[in-house]
């Protein structure tokens, strides 16, 4: 965009395939409120060849993240090695987004877009969180952080925080990347006097915490359901319910 902010996600083969995540959300976009212009900033990351392809196929701005290692095509088995390569390597490529110059919003490919999820994002932090489960302040700690959608500025601070964060795995080394940062998170504010901001679920909502006031709702995230196939059944049906919303009370 004109402020150096850009939109990424990531996906493999699994999530790329036809009738597949991916699909559904490139769609959540056209299905949205008057939202389809952000697809011009949006980079989708592909961690395989296939996925690659895919992207190449449905979307204008694709990456190949070709220095992964390892074979990160399909689906795998929560907290598995390659299952911890493969979100551990959304924080690495965070840290390269900001030391270009650029600030991101990071989305989870199962998070469907309904309206734009900027509006909920406060110039004064430094890092903005989705939440699993929201207790009514944003900038209280013990609110339970998600990755799946992360906006970050491109400060010295916060790339900073993303290499601590990094080099925290080494403490917890079967441990997904929003785990651990749900451990370090009061280290971080102490050590770099970080401001965090975490969005309500009724703005970008989930399956931990479901509100789906859709006259609010932004995002829904397909978290806290385990295993694509089951994704896919239960964030079809929230898109199916966003439609009727839509027909209903939003005009074309």
């Amino acid at each position: 965009m004109d402020d150096k902010r850009v939109i990424l996600t990531e996906v493999n083969e699994a999530f790329a395939a036809p009738n597949s995540m991916l699909d559904l959300f490139l769609e959540s976009f056209h299905n949205g409120d008057n939202i389809t212009y952000l697809l011009d900033h949006l980079i989708i990351v592909a961690m395989d060849q296939k996925a690659f392809e895919k992207c190449k196929s449905v979307h204008r701005h694709c990456y190949l993240h070709e220095q992964l290692g390892g074979d990160l095509s399909s689906e795998k088995a929560y907290l598995s090695k390659d299952y911890l390569d493969l979100v551990w390597s959304k924080v690495r490529l965070w840290q390269f987004i900001l030391e270009q110059g650029y600030s991101f919003l990071f989305t989870d490919a199962d998070a469907m877009w309904f309206r734009d999820p900027f509006r909920h994002i406060s110039i004064y932090a430094d890092l903005t969180l989705a939440t699993d489960v929201f207790y009514g302040n944003p900038e209280d700690h013990n609110n339970m952080p998600n990755t799946g959608l992360v906006f970050a500025k491109p400060t010295k601070k916060n790339i900073e925080v993303l290499k601590y964060w990094r080099e925290a795995r080494k403490r917890f080394p079967t441990t997904n990347e929003q785990t651990v940062y749900d451990k370090i998170k009061h280290e971080l504010v102490s050590k770099f006097q970080l401001k965090v901001q975490y969005v309500s679920t009724a703005y970008w909502g989930n399956f931990c915490q479901p509100q789906k006031d859709f006259s609010k709702l932004a995002t829904f995230h397909a978290c806290c359901r385990s295993g694509l196939t089951i994704k896919l059944d239960h964030i079809k049906s929230v898109i199916e319910e966003w439609k009727m919303y839509k027909s209903i009370y939003l005009k074309s």
